[in-house]
């Protein structure tokens, strides 16, 4: 028997033994939600997308204490780029929405220029020798009083969490780049709503005696986009 399958017997064996709420409440803090994005253009919301062939791959982890990290990795293609001092990426974001709105921003993970730093700045890309195949950020509950944030900013990182796990709303990842931006009054270049990996079953959950799977955007990354601009 694992070290996993141990605590998950341990978990149940308090959960009957009548644990009091506060403990229940911990071990609920501690199981992460998987969800994953697949990026590309939206010309519903975001007409001057219309002809990009830039991509990108997400993957996004959450807690209910309101910790939520993300590995994401993209290709700029074509007339989208090239990532330059110039025309960097300057802004990550999960956003709420359809893929036919553009909606405020609930978590940024890097930002520049234009846009809020976040956590810091954005990378701006892998050169072909790297080994590295995406980048991992922590998300920044976005609580500035503006309307850009979600609810203007009147929420704590650990709701917005529970709007994620419980799907009260849907969302989508969004990546600008300095060109975009001005194009687009700010919309951003490629997006991608979120979904939960049906793969990856929430670790520490009930009845869960196996380590969660890994998502699918984190095993096809480094083949599906080696390189990281092109």
């Amino acid at each position: 028997m694992n070290l996993f399958i141990k605590s998950a017997a341990l978990i149940a064996f308090l959960a009957n033994s009548g644990v009091n709420a506060s403990s229940r409440s911990s071990s609920s803090n501690e199981v992460t939600y998987y969800f994953d994005s697949e990026l590309a253009r939206d010309p519903d919301a975001v007409p001057t997308s219309t002809y990009s062939m830039s991509t990108g791959k997400g993957t996004v982890t959450v807690r209910r204490d309101g910790t939520v990290t993300m590995n994401i990795m993209w290709i700029i293609r074509g007339d989208d780029g090239p990532i330059n001092e110039e025309n960097p990426v300057n802004g990550i974001h999960l956003h709420t929405g359809n893929k036919y709105t553009n909606g405020p921003i609930l978590f940024g993970f890097c930002g520049q220029d234009d846009l809020p730093s976040f956590g810091g700045t954005c990378q701006q890309g892998w050169p072909s020798h790297s080994a590295q195949t995406g980048t991992q950020y922590e998300g920044k509950i976005c609580n500035k009083n503006v309307k850009d944030c979600y609810n203007n900013g009147q929420i704590s990182a650990a709701a917005a969490a529970e709007l994620l796990i419980d799907g009260q709303m849907e969302m989508y990842v969004n990546i600008h780049t300095k060109k975009s931006f001005d194009a687009s009054a700010g919309l951003g270049l490629i997006r991608g709503q979120l979904s939960l990996d049906a793969k990856a079953r929430p670790a520490g959950s009930n009845n869960d005696e196996v380590a969660p799977v890994v998502s699918s955007t984190s095993r096809e990354m480094e083949s599906a986009l080696r390189g990281g601009q092109m």
